[in-house]
């Protein structure tokens, strides 16, 4: 106890010098009244009175003289790991600001607490884990994931662990943390569905937006539809060749009828002769502007209608000769 006092009473002391912080925030007069009010109630013991003061103090006019007070102050309150975590902002405060007197202050108290500190180990059962909404609480204040299984420092005192998830029973448990320091432990069970709780609806996935077609695919489409086109033209330009020659057939064969004898048409003279050898090559060639022209139309039609915008390409090519005519397919997929 003696002990206690002479700290207060030397920090206290020193107040007049670590309480000269900048004011960097929003209200430093107001800062500077609590911090005031603060130290009177210190040095009365009357710590659960000052801690707060200090810590809105702290929140008006941030400064490493206000930090140093308010860790001294929860430590004396019994909140000893508040109290380490304090002077370890305290301690990076006054590096940064260049403060020997503070550093070696929150230094001190860092090594005098660290040995003595209470630590909490949380676990959790695996079934527990599994669950998207499951969360664990100490107080009211969130045990995140990183934390389970692994001890990590708290005040001694009275806390209420929580768990609790979307659909199951909440459980709650209250443990006491000694002051001795030590190490206590949590066993966080697997939680019972909660039949009366409403059904958890499925989260709707966002619809799925289409892809951009890529230059490279919308350029080979393009191009796939300008074959198209021409071998469209070029088919339709046989189609009418083949009724021109078709046409001149006809008219050639009419002649070769005028000049031949009935029934045997080997008897002709010689405009018969030359009629009917026209007639059969203009025949010929309609025939095969037909089956050409009709196997180009076709086939540009059907590569004008295969082109992609995005996806894979693919081309037809018209297969023509004596006798033949078709389409073979290929492409890239």
């Amino acid at each position: 106890m003696r002990f206690r006092r002479a700290w207060v009473a030397a920090l206290t002391t020193a107040g007049v010098v670590l309480c000269a912080h900048e004011a960097r925030a929003n209200d430093p007069a107001a800062a500077q009244a609590l911090f005031d009010q603060a130290q009177a109630l210190m040095t009365q013991q009357r710590w659960s009175e000052a801690c707060p003061k200090l810590d809105e103090s702290q929140r008006l006019d941030p400064g490493g003289g206000t930090l140093l007070h308010l860790a001294a102050c929860r430590e004396h309150e019994g909140k000893t790991a508040t109290a380490w975590a304090i002077y370890q902002d305290a301690l990076a405060s006054a590096k940064r600001d260049g403060r020997k007197d503070r550093a070696k202050i929150a230094q001190g108290r860092i090594d005098v607490l660290g040995p003595r500190l209470c630590r909490l180990r949380v676990r959790v059962a695996p079934a527990d884990k599994k669950l998207s909404s499951f969360r664990v609480m100490r107080d009211d204040t969130p045990i995140g994931a990183a934390l389970w299984g692994d001890p990590f420092p708290v005040d001694p005192g009275s806390h209420v662990i929580s768990a609790s998830a979307d659909g199951y029973k909440r459980w709650t448990t209250t443990i006491d943390v000694p002051d001795k320091g030590g190490e206590t432990n949590v066993e966080v069970p697997e939680l019972d569905i909660d039949p009366s709780a409403p059904p958890i609806e499925p989260t709707p996935k966002p619809p799925e937006e289409p892809k951009p077609a890529r230059s490279e695919d919308a350029t080979r489409g393009d191009s796939q539809r300008i074959v198209g086109l021409a071998m469209g033209g070029v088919g339709l330009a046989g189609l009418i060749a083949g009724g021109i020659f078709g046409g001149l057939a006809f008219s050639r064969t009419g002649t070769a009828n005028d000049n031949c004898e009935a029934p045997d048409f080997r008897r002709c003279n010689a405009a018969g002769v030359d009629a009917g050898n026209q007639s059969r090559t203009f025949g010929n060639v309609s025939t095969v502007a037909f089956i050409a022209g009709g196997a180009f139309a076709l086939g540009g039609a059907a590569i004008y209608l295969t082109a992609p915008d995005n996806g894979p390409s693919a081309h037809i090519v018209p297969a023509v000769g004596p006798g033949v005519a078709g389409v073979s397919f290929g492409g890239r997929f």
